[in-house]
């Protein structure tokens, strides 16, 4: 599908996309010996690299001017190594032009992950997903990982010392939770 030539003038900034290469970071989901299937369904057409070439040609018919790099849920013991190859990324390619990265917020080595991170420069936010229910009538207030847990809040107090932003991630009956946790810190930036 073509898009008109107005179209194809309008400049975009994709706020949200992935990169990954297999063999540089290693994501547990695109493993081809991981039998555990992920919560998307298949992934075994997406097993492969997919590089700064690759993302060029697939938004070749857009004026794509920025990209943000989002983290792609790679091994959570070596978060930082997904930043600091999306760096590389970005002195070869020009982009991504900013990086959002993991960090539990709950565990004791998230003011380490945080300034690991924030060695590089372009390293403006965090997207951990607290623990989440799959129902509504699911929801445990206050349990591990959750957005009313004392741990997971002291570790997000981090974002405002360390002047970065939080990229929420959870399904609607949690917004509620979600609406607590902005209020209580007010000067993070959610997205």
């Amino acid at each position: 599908m073509s898009l008109p030539q107005r179209d194809k003038d309008i400049p975009i900034v994709d706020a949200h996309h992935h990169l990954w290469d297999l063999d540089a970071v290693h994501y547990p989901w695109l493993d081809v010996n991981n039998t555990k299937p992920f919560f998307l369904g298949d992934y075994t057409p997406i097993i492969r690299n997919y590089l700064p070439d690759d993302y060029q040609r697939d938004s070749a018919t857009h004026n794509v001017i920025k990209t943000i790099h989002v983290e792609a849920e790679c091994d959570r013991n070596t978060q930082v190594a997904e930043t600091a190859w999306i760096t590389e990324m970005n002195a070869q390619f020009g982009f991504p032009n900013a990086i959002v990265g993991h960090v539990w917020f709950d565990r004791d080595d998230a003011e380490e992950v945080i300034a690991g991170h924030k060695e590089y420069p372009l390293f403006r936010g965090i997207r951990s997903k607290p623990v989440t229910a799959e129902r509504p009538e699911d929801i445990k207030p206050g349990g591990p990982r959750s957005m009313q847990d004392p741990k997971w809040l002291d570790g997000f107090a981090l974002l405002e010392k360390y002047d970065l932003s939080w990229d929420l991630r959870v399904p609607c009956w949690h917004l509620e939770e979600a609406a607590e946790v902005a209020r209580a810190f007010p000067n993070t930036r959610i997205v």
